[in-house]
């Protein structure tokens, strides 16, 4: 396994973009080897004085993020990833599968726990995309399922109440149409 040089994330070998942060991974196969051409002798260091400020060298602001002294490799022009690269296990981006989606629509059926798993899993609870984005497609059905009850119950019971006045007002009440005994 290799670690993403960007965000440290580890990523499986074979897997050309890092998956939490999607910068290209840098393998050792894919920088060049230099070697150097003479011996290289280690120079003795100077002991260090005491009681002296450290002096640092001047050196100009790294360009465009390129680090001094490092040779510069365009990374070739890519609008994604490899669509057809497995995820590694345990990633946010791995897709719920069928019976993860049966069990959560079992779920669903249990009043009032329903409703508390959606705001959890809406609000960040849950460690996969898909699952937080079908809590939020589900909370906004439910919330214009609520709005349109309200409405279609308002109507109905309003029609319900003008029936039942206009027919006492056109029979003179229900004593007439209820036969005596």
């Amino acid at each position: 396994m290799a670690f993403c040089s960007f965000c440290g994330t580890q990523v499986p070998d074979g897997i050309k973009f890092c998956t939490a942060c999607g910068k290209p991974m840098v393998s050792k196969a894919d920088q060049p080897i230099t070697q150097p051409t003479q011996p290289v002798q280690p120079t003795p260091q100077p002991a260090p004085q005491p009681m002296q400020q450290p002096v640092y060298p001047q050196q100009p602001p790294p360009a465009y993020g390129i680090p001094q002294g490092q040779p510069y490799a365009a990374q070739p022009y890519s609008t994604a990833a490899d669509p057809n690269a497995p995820l590694p296990p345990g990633s946010k981006y791995e897709p719920v599968t069928t019976g993860g989606f049966i069990g959560i629509m079992l779920l669903m059926l249990i009043p009032i726990v329903n409703i508390i798993l959606l705001l959890v899993w809406a609000c960040g609870g849950c460690r996969k995309v898909n699952q937080a984005n079908f809590a939020r497609a589900m909370l906004i059905l439910l919330l214009i399922g609520i709005i349109l009850g309200a409405v279609v119950t308002f109507v109905f019971q309003s029609l319900w109440k003008a029936t039942i006045d206009s027919l006492l007002q056109d029979y003179g009440g229900l004593k007439d149409l209820i036969p005596a005994e």
